[in-house]
């Protein structure tokens, strides 16, 4: 049988208030995560990998072992994990990005490291087209790669090259991570959010996109209310609406891996919806958004990418907060500009918003729904339906 260790890597230099909010969520889902781990036999050892100095502190309270890294000159994700697998010679590893399981079960991490236990060789991701945990047996393996990968994103499918590939169970807790401030607000609406993360999100401004959110996550919860999801939207995000609430689903989902596949880097990205709003512009197309639906949920990257916009991640994530006078590139606050205005509740963020964000919102709808505060349509409505 193999020796499990769970590598869990968390770092960064955040060069901005709004990239500091992010981080202070995700430490506190770090934190979380390792002590809701730390009790599973199945895992031979943790171990923290972190440039954050706070959390390597915190951390040194739980079963973890600390690496304190510097956070200096350049960072090549593939380089870092080899070295760590190099220098401490696990059997199995199971790889989790630090924002990563926060909504993750400890019994599905006891499953998956039960099979990465007993492989001979073996690949097991959440996504392997743009990956967050992988677990791969044997760990060595890493070191035989040709081309390490530069993000965790793309170290699944790098893996691939080398050993057989399954996808863990596709569950909230498999696909939802913590990137951007949609995801730290969706992640406070959740029920199952960790104490750490509940306490920090609680204490962070987030408006006027949180008050956006809980409408559209109330709207979620509404019969036959009109929901609309745009970008590198899961199917199965889909189907786990459809299968839990009655509302009707509008969805376009395009661009899916564009980051793994390299096509960002390469400046490939192409959206039919950068397409329309090349020809009639953000206001338009905001107008036919407030026509179509009664909510929407729009993964803005890939529209970012397709109209050359190579954003900060300060603009990126001021604009998910709806913050338009702190974006500093004039396309993309005149873009955050008219969403902010949009008659219905239009929530900005990344890809795990319309993946597992969805299925985290469907979650705490459906928790609403059971404490009887559902919605429902105005019987005056047009024949799409109004909330009211």
């Amino acid at each position: 049988m193999n020796r499990v260790t769970m590598l869990v890597f968390e770092g960064g230099r955040p060069r901005s208030e709004v990239e500091e909010l992010v981080v202070a969520a995700r430490k506190a889902v770090v934190l979380d995560n390792l002590e809701k781990f730390s009790a599973l036999q199945e895992l031979d050892r943790i171990l923290l990998h972190t440039t954050y100095e706070d959390l390597a502190s915190m951390a040194a309270r739980t079963r973890a072992e600390i690496e304190l890294v510097p956070a200096r000159g350049r960072f090549h994700f593939g380089e870092q994990l080899a070295a760590v697998v190099r220098r401490h010679g696990p059997d199995a590893v199971l790889y989790m990005g630090g924002a990563a399981g926060s909504l993750l079960g400890a019994d599905e991490v006891a499953k998956v490291a039960r099979a990465l236990a007993a492989a001979d060789a073996l690949v097991l991701a959440n996504n392997v087209f743009s990956s967050d945990i992988v677990g791969f047996a044997p760990a060595d393996s890493i070191l035989r790669l040709e081309d390490l990968p530069p993000s965790d994103n793309a170290l699944a499918m790098a893996l691939s090259t080398l050993l057989p590939v399954a996808r863990m169970d596709e569950t909230v807790g498999s696909t939802f991570d913590v990137d951007t401030p949609a995801d730290v607000m969706v992640l406070g609406l959740h029920p199952a959010v960790g104490p750490r993360a509940r306490a920090a999100i609680g204490g962070l401004d987030l408006e006027p996109a949180y008050g956006r959110l809980v409408r559209a996550r109330d709207t979620l919860a509404t019969h036959l209310a009109e929901i609309a999801a745009i970008g590198r939207v899961s199917p199965g995000a889909v189907l786990y609406v459809n299968q839990r609430l009655k509302c009707r689903m509008r969805a376009f989902s395009e661009e899916r891996g564009m980051k793994a596949l390299g096509r960002q880097d390469r400046r490939e990205v192409v959206s039919l919806l950068g397409c329309l709003i090349e020809q009639v512009g953000f206001a338009s197309f905001v107008a036919a958004l407030d026509r179509v639906a009664d909510a929407a949920f729009v993964d803005s990257r890939v529209l970012f990418h397709h109209l050359g916009l190579r954003l900060s991640a300060k603009d990126r994530f001021s604009s998910d907060l709806l913050h338009v006078g702190e974006v500093r590139n004039p396309v993309a606050s005149r873009f955050t500009e008219s969403v902010r205005a949009s008659a219905i509740p239009v929530v900005l963020g990344g890809h795990c918003l319309v993946s597992g964000g969805l299925r985290a919102l469907v979650d705490s709808a459906v928790s609403l729904q059971k404490s009887g505060q559902a919605l429902e349509l105005r019987q005056d409505s047009p024949s799409r339906g109004r909330i009211g």
